[in-house]
C-alpha cells in the first residue's frame, strides 16, 4: 500500500473545505464615515475605519496608527469590484442581517422613510432568497423621530472554499491589470490627441 497517495488527497481536502468568513460593515451616510471588519473562523483578519472626502476614501486601521488615501478610480477600488464580482456566485450565504437607524426630524416622514426602506429590503431579500434558499435574512430597524440620522450596519456570514477564493483572487488580479492597462492606453491616446 502506497501511503504517499494520502498527501495529494489531504491537499485536495484542504482546498475543498469551506472557509467560514464573517463580515461586519457599518456607515453613517450623513457624516460619510464608517467601519468594516472581516473575520475568518471568528479570528479578526481586518478592521478598518473609512472616511469619504472629495472623491477619495481615507482608510485608517483600528489603532489609528496608519492611514491610506485611495481614489475612487484607483487600481485598489477596481480590484475590489472585480474580486467581489468573482466571489458573488462562488460564495454560500449563511446569514445576512441589516440594522438601520433613520430619522428626518419629523415623526411622520421618519416613519414613512422606515416603511419604504423595509419594503425595499423585503423585495431585495425575497429575490435573494430565491437564489440562496438556505440563507437566514433579517432587518432590524430603529426610527429616530426627532433627530436627523441615517446609519446602516450589515452583518453577514459567508462560506467559500479555499480553492474558489484563490482562483477568484488570481483571476481578479489579471482582470484588474488588464483594465488598468486599458485605462492607461486610453489616457495616453487622449493626451496624444491634444
Amino acid at each position: 500500500m502506497n501511503y504517499y497517495l494520502f498527501i495529494p488527497f489531504a491537499i485536495i481536502v484542504i482546498f475543498m473545505l469551506p472557509l467560514k468568513i464573517k463580515v461586519k460593515f457599518s456607515c453613517n451616510l450623513l457624516e460619510k464615515n464608517g467601519a468594516f471588519a472581516i473575520f475568518l473562523f471568528d479570528k479578526k483578519l481586518l478592521h478598518q475605519q473609512f472616511l469619504i472626502k472629495k472623491g477619495k476614501i481615507l482608510l485608517q486601521d483600528e489603532q489609528n496608527s496608519s492611514s491610506t488615501e485611495i481614489e475612487f478610480d484607483s487600481k485598489e477600488v477596481i480590484f475590489t469590484k472585480v474580486f467581489a464580482n468573482q466571489l458573488k456566485n462562488k460564495t454560500r450565504l449563511k446569514d445576512l442581517f441589516l440594522f438601520y437607524n433613520v430619522g428626518v426630524q419629523d415623526a411622520f416622514a421618519s416613519a414613512m422613510l422606515a416603511g419604504a426602506i423595509n419594503l425595499f429590503m423585503l423585495i431585495f431579500f425575497t429575490s435573494l432568497k430565491n437564489t440562496k434558499p438556505t440563507a437566514s435574512l433579517a432587518v432590524y430597524d430603529t426610527v429616530s423621530y426627532n433627530r436627523l440620522v441615517l446609519e446602516f450596519a450589515l452583518k453577514s456570514c459567508l462560506s467559500i472554499s479555499l480553492f474558489d477564493w484563490v482562483y477568484s483572487f488570481v483571476l481578479s488580479l489579471i482582470i484588474t491589470n488588464r483594465i488598468a492597462k486599458q485605462k492607461f492606453e486610453k489616457k495616453a491616446f487622449a493626451e496624444g490627441d491634444k
